[in-house]
């Protein structure tokens, strides 16, 4: 079967499930974005292009199930086809554009594995246009035994048609990175490309750990670009050593440049993490100066990060943590509209366009108030040393004289004359926006119809807009 057969078919198994199963569930997410059906992990491939958002991202067409081929983050944690916790299958990328980030065109699957040379698994990457002018999408690529994510994955490239909707790769290309790279320095969990420019050059960075015999330290790695086409890449050197200790390893590195400052960001396995600082990419240097959380929960994770027309510069996470689905699993964030406060902190907010959303007049909290839907926005305001709680359904922030708890879990405020949380419902998750700064991605015990919300303390103010979600999706 060829790559047209390929791609015609896992397109249309996923329509199938989506048609039967996932747009039925009623606690599926309705205006984050999502994969049609089926179990959808990290975002990859973003890219604002001729007047698009594209959203690639990825996905396996064959099972909704959690983790699905996802070996490395099971119970044993083994690549190995013997284990027990091998799950099989492929992943592929979806693809999706938009011209509003609200509204999204799915599109045929973008990169399907070249199964025939022992590749399984499309991993996270990149999209960029190259110093050609043509569409690239960088990624790692990875098999069964013989090119896992611990010890031996390689970097791949597929080419771009100028709408960016069919893929190729070409023959006698792939791959265009190896461990050979590193002059024999052997570098674990090496994957997650992410390209940059700096003064008019290329960049990858690429996340990874140190020899483990040596106790070697979770790193980001640096490479520049050898061609106009990206084909061929030169190693820099170790950009950025993770400041603690015992950790796995840097995954889904991004950089980006926000005024004269950079912000690299990290999943570390665990929370998110932002370090902001100084970069000069030639001579692999990057001191930071400022570090913090990006998200304090665990349901998110992959960052990737785009500018657009509009010189925003735009992030996403995966979030997972869904139970009880019903043909899908797994969704984005909300895009956040990223820049830096006076003193370096991380500052976030959801993009203007998602106020078009708002239904109706806003709604001011005097005790209870009933949504007649689960998707909606929440502004609640309280003075520094407030106590009391905030009520969805039966979901609960507790705010506390100097903290946050969501989902059992303490979030500290900065001690402020008063706070400010924007919190986005949205049937079966909830992103609470804390000052602007910090976030919280909270996995929420269903809202569908007639939800209640309420407050038990005067000294909190809760403004509710409903949001009107439905008819967001359309079909190539």
């Amino acid at each position: 079967m060829n790559f047209d057969d390929k791609i015609k078919e896992a397109t249309l198994k996923i329509y199938k499930v989506a048609d039967e199963k996932a747009d039925k569930d009623i606690i599926r997410p309705e205006y984050h974005f999502h994969a049609p059906a089926q179990w959808m992990d990290d975002p990859n491939g973003v890219i604002y292009y001729k007047g698009y958002y594209h959203m690639m991202y990825s996905l396996n067409p064959d099972t909704d199930k959690y983790r699905a081929g996802m070996v490395y983050k099971t119970g044993s944690s083994i690549w190995k086809t013997s284990e027990p916790d091998w799950t099989g299958g492929i992943t592929v990328w979806g693809h999706a554009r938009s011209k509003d980030l609200l509204h999204w065109e799915h599109l045929p699957v973008a990169l399907y594995p070249e199964t025939d040379n022992g590749e399984f698994y499309i991993w996270f990457g990149c999209t960029a246009i190259n110093d050609e002018g043509i569409p690239v999408a960088i990624y790692t690529s990875i098999g069964y035994e013989d090119r896992n994510p611990t010890d031996s994955a390689i970097q791949h490239i597929w080419f771009g048609d100028d709408d960016l909707i069919e893929w190729r790769p070409k023959k006698g290309v792939n791959p265009i990175m190896t461990e050979k790279l590193h002059n024999g320095d052997k570098i674990w969990e090496w994957r997650d490309p992410f390209l940059f420019r700096q003064n008019g050059k290329a960049y990858l960075i690429l996340g990874g750990k140190e020899d483990k015999a040596q106790g070697g330290k979770a790193v980001v790695l640096l490479y520049a670009a050898k061609n106009k086409a990206f084909t061929e890449w030169e190693y820099k050197g170790i950009l950025f050593e993770y400041p603690d200790e015992k950790l796995r390893s840097c995954e889904c590195p991004n950089i980006v440049q926000v005024g004269d400052k950079w912000i690299l960001l990290v999943s570390p396995h665990g929370p998110v993490q932002y370090f902001v600082g100084d970069l000069d990419a030639e001579h692999c240097k990057f001191t930071w100066e400022k570090r913090g959380y990006v998200d304090r929960s665990t349901h998110f994770y992959a960052t990737n990060v785009i500018p657009d027309e509009k010189n925003r510069k735009l992030m996403w996470g995966a979030i997972e943590g869904f139970q009880n689905t019903s043909g899908w699993n797994g969704i984005n964030s909300l895009p956040r509209e990223i820049s830096l406060s006076e003193n370096l902190e991380l500052k976030q907010q959801v993009p203007e366009e998602f106020k078009a959303l708002r239904k109706g007049d806003m709604v001011s909290i005097e005790n209870t108030y009933t949504s007649k839907k689960g998707t909606m926005e929440l502004e609640i305001d309280f003075e520094d040393g407030t106590e009391g709680t905030v009520q969805i359904g039966k979901n609960v922030i507790v705010i506390k004289t100097e903290s946050l708890e969501i989902e059992r879990l303490e979030i500290p405020l900065e001690k402020k004359k008063t706070h400010k949380l924007h919190a986005y419902v949205d049937k079966s998750v909830m992103e609470v926006f804390i000052d602007d700064q910090e976030t919280f991605t909270a996995m929420l015990q269903p809202v569908t119809e007639n939800v209640d919300i309420s407050k038990n303390s005067e000294k909190i103010k809760v403004n509710v807009y409903e949001l009107d979600a439905k008819g967001l999706y359309t079909r190539f």
